[in-house]
């Protein structure tokens, strides 16, 4: 993957650490609660890991207006995936082609590693990634539950 790819006014790059304090917004936004420390952090995890892109979606006048966090992975019962693990558009751009370019990113990403497939997990109440999400292609294969336990 190069440096900056356009799609129309919608400018889909490489995540920065200076992208932190926006991108906890965002995180927020999707109902994660982050502050820019928390994501600063995970950013350097992340960034060590050559199996993983976070990719922003930068507009015209330079706001960060979505990112899209990927891996690519190896499951044990299902061999090597790559998978969406989030995506968020910012709530005051919602509908303009933020997310439909970052995903057309992560698939290029995606083949870039050698997948044919990407995978994305969205959670059951949210009916309008559920549409935009079919509305890209993508088939829905499973329904699941996500169990977790405090260790």
């Amino acid at each position: 993957m190069g440096g900056t790819e356009s799609y129309g006014a919608i400018r889909i790059r490489i995540a920065r650490r200076s992208d932190a304090s926006v991108l906890a917004g965002l995180c927020t936004q999707l109902g994660y609660p982050s502050t820019p420390g928390e994501v600063a952090e995970r950013l350097e995890s992340i960034f060590g890991h050559p199996d993983h892109v976070v990719l922003v979606a930068e507009l015209d006048s330079g706001a960060v207006a979505g990112f899209l966090h990927g891996f690519c992975g190896v499951v044990l019962e299902t061999g090597e995936r790559a998978e969406i693990v989030g995506l968020v558009a910012d709530s005051g751009h919602r509908g303009q082609g933020v997310g439909k370019s970052l995903v057309a990113e992560a698939e290029r990403w995606a083949r870039s590693k050698g997948h044919r497939t990407l995978h994305v997990r969205c959670n059951v109440v949210r009916t309008a990634a559920h549409a935009f999400y079919e509305g890209l292609g993508f088939a829905l294969v499973k329904t699941q539950k996500n169990f977790q336990k405090k260790i």
